[in-house]
């Protein structure tokens, strides 16, 4: 675990900064989308929950989730730099992601390789696993 202090912030307005750094960890793990900074705009401020974790002024890390009713809430996307990976980042943003829906089914599209890692953590999986990130 890095000594290294992130906060994290629920449901932000995202400034010009944030959006670099989440473009910037999309194409780090190796996810094409989105494509513009207006689509990534979009993308979030659309979504009904983000978390952003961040180190100072750098995001090292994001959750997005959509409620699809008032039982069900779908995690979309769980994503941590890879050079923070394995420091605690993701397990926090899951963590009060489950701690931010109690009483509701939680579930994920698990990207290959990492599925113990949300079974761990109680929620269910939803088949086919989608694609991991690509190896460089």
């Amino acid at each position: 675990m890095s000594d290294a202090v992130f906060h994290i912030l629920r449901d932000p307005l995202l400034d010009e900064a944030q959006c670099a750094d989440l473009i910037a960890l999309y194409r780090a793990i190796g996810w094409g989308h989105p494509a513009s900074l207006g689509e990534l705009r979009d993308l979030f401020a659309l979504s009904d929950y983000v978390l952003l974790a961040q180190e100072g002024e750098h995001v090292v890390g994001m959750l997005r989730a959509e409620q699809e009713n008032a039982q069900t809430t779908w995690l979309a996307e769980l994503a941590v730099l890879p050079g923070r990976q394995a420091q605690g980042i993701g397990r926090t943003l899951l963590r009060r992601f489950i701690d931010d829906h109690p009483r509701t089914r939680l579930y994920t599209d698990a990207t290959d390789g990492v599925e113990g890692f949300f079974r761990r953590h109680g929620l269910e999986l939803r088949k086919p696993l989608v694609p991991g990130p690509r190896k460089t």
